[in-house]
C-alpha cells in the first residue's frame, strides 16, 4: 500500500505539469482504467470483510455503516460499496468482466442490480448479458438490461399502480431559508417536469458559468414565477397567489439590519430585497412605535402597465450582452434603485432576465460590501 501512495503522489504532481492534448487524453485514460481498478479491489475487501463479520469485531452494525464511517461516505455511496462487494458471489461473471476491465464501475452497477431484482432468472442469462453490453454506453446498457429484465420480469415491482402509490414531493426548509426538493415523480410526470424545464434552458453563452443543476433551478424557478404572474391561479385572500417579502426603508435601500424577510420568517439580504422591489407591487405600511399599524397605502405596482409595454416595446429581450431571453422571462431593472431617490421612468430601466438581474445585484454588493477588518 505504501507503494500504491507514492504512485498516486506523483500521479498528482503530474497532473499539474504541461501535457499536450493527446498526452492528457492519455492519461485521463490510464486514471479511469486504475479508479475502476481500485474500485474493484475495494468491493473485493468489502466483500472478505462483511463475510468474516469484520465490521462487527470492528464495532459497526453493518458493512454499510463501517464504510460511512471508515471512508466518510454518505450512506447512499456505502450502498452502492455494498451491492458491488455482493455482486461478487451473485453476479460473477458481470464482477470478473469488471475486474478485467471490459465492464466501467457505470455498467456494471445495472448488471448488479438486475441480478437483485430477477435472481431468478438472471444466472442463466449472465454471460450473454455481459457480451452484449461489453461494448456499449452506460445509457444503452441500462436500457438493454431493463428491457431484458422486463422480458423475464413484466413490469416488475415498479408496476403503474406501485408508481402512482410511491409519487410524492417533499419541500423542507433548510439552514438559511434554501428549500430542499426531494420526491419520486410517475414517468407521465417526470417526463412533463423535464419537457418544460428543457424548454426553459436556453443554450449556454460564453459568460455563463452555470452549472447543469442550477440551470435546472434557475429554468424551475422561472416557471413558478411565470404561472404565478401570469395564468389563471385561484383566488386566495382577495388577490392571486404572490411572495410577500417585509422590508423596512433601510433595508430597501441597501442597509441590513432591520427587517428584511418573507411572510414565512426566511431572512433575505437587503441585495435580494432591491432586486424583488425592483420590479414589484409595493404598499406602505406605517407602524408605530409598539408595531400598531398606523396607516396601510394601497398597493401600487412600481412600474404601471404603459411604462412596462414602453420598456418591452423599446428593448425587445433581455439587455444583458448576448443573451436575448424573451420579456416574458425578464424583470425590469433600475439602473437607479427607486429606494435610492431614482425616478421611476423609462429612461435608465432595462429588461434584464431573472439570472442577469440576480447577478447584477450581486454585482452591487459586492461593490458596496464592507471590507473585512484585518488581524
Amino acid at each position: 500500500m505504501s507503494q500504491l501512495r507514492s504512485v498516486l503522489d506523483q500521479l498528482a504532481v503530474a497532473a499539474g505539469q504541461e501535457m499536450s492534448v493527446a498526452e492528457r487524453d492519455v492519461e485521463i485514460g490510464e486514471i479511469v482504467h486504475a479508479q475502476n481498478v481500485l474500485d474493484v479491489i475495494l468491493a473485493r475487501h468489502v466483500h472478505e470483510l462483511a463475510g468474516g463479520a469484520g465490521h462487527e469485531q470492528l464495532g459497526f452494525a453493518s458493512p454499510t455503516a463501517y464504510l460511512k464511517h471508515r471512508g466518510r461516505m454518505s450512506g447512499g455511496h456505502a450502498q452502492q460499496v455494498v451491492a458491488r462487494a455482493n455482486a461478487a458471489v451473485k453476479a460473477p461473471a458481470a464482477f470478473a468482466a469488471w475486474a478485467d476491465g471490459r465492464l466501467s464501475t457505470d455498467q456494471t452497477r445495472h448488471l448488479f442490480a438486475v441480478s437483485e431484482s430477477v435472481p431468478d432468472q438472471y444466472p442463466q442469462a449472465e454471460q450473454t448479458l455481459v457480451d452484449i453490453v461489453e461494448d456499449l454506453s452506460v445509457k444503452d446498457t441500462a436500457r438493454t438490461v431493463e428491457y431484458w429484465r422486463q422480458t423475464v420480469d413484466g413490469p416488475g415491482g415498479l408496476d403503474t399502480e406501485t408508481q402512482f402509490a410511491r409519487r410524492g414531493l417533499s419541500l423542507s426548509k433548510t439552514t438559511g431559508g434554501m428549500r430542499r426538493v426531494d420526491g419520486w415523480l410517475t414517468p407521465l410526470a417526470g417526463q412533463a417536469l423535464e419537457t418544460a424545464l428543457n424548454t426553459l434552458m436556453p443554450p449556454p453563452r460564453q459568460d455563463d458559468t452555470r452549472t447543469p443543476r442550477q440551470h435546472r433551478h434557475d429554468a424551475l424557478e422561472d416557471l413558478c414565477r411565470d404561472w404565478l404572474d401570469h395564468y389563471d391561479t385561484p383566488v386566495v385572500a382577495g388577490e392571486k397567489p404572490h411572495i410577500m417579502v417585509l422590508a423596512d426603508l433601510a433595508a430597501l435601500q441597501g442597509v441590513a439590519g432591520g427587517c428584511h424577510e418573507t411572510l414565512d420568517g426566511d431572512i433575505l439580504t437587503v441585495e435580494t430585497v432591491r432586486q424583488t422591489a425592483c420590479d414589484s407591487s409595493i404598499t406602505r405600511i406605517i407602524l408605530g412605535p409598539d408595531s400598531e399599524i398606523l396607516d396601510v397605502g394601497r398597493k401600487t405596482r412600481v412600474w404601471s402597465p404603459p411604462q412596462r409595454r414602453a420598456i418591452i416595446a423599446r428593448d425587445r429581450h433581455c439587455q444583458a450582452k448576448g443573451c436575448d431571453r424573451d420579456p416574458r422571462w425578464c424583470d425590469i431593472h433600475h439602473t437607479d434603485h427607486w429606494a435610492d431617490h431614482g425616478e421611476t421612468n423609462i429612461t435608465k430601466r432595462i429588461l434584464l432576465c431573472h439570472w442577469h438581474h440576480t447577478k447584477e445585484h450581486h454585482k452591487h454588493a459586492q461593490k458596496h460590501r464592507r471590507p473585512k477588518p484585518k488581524g
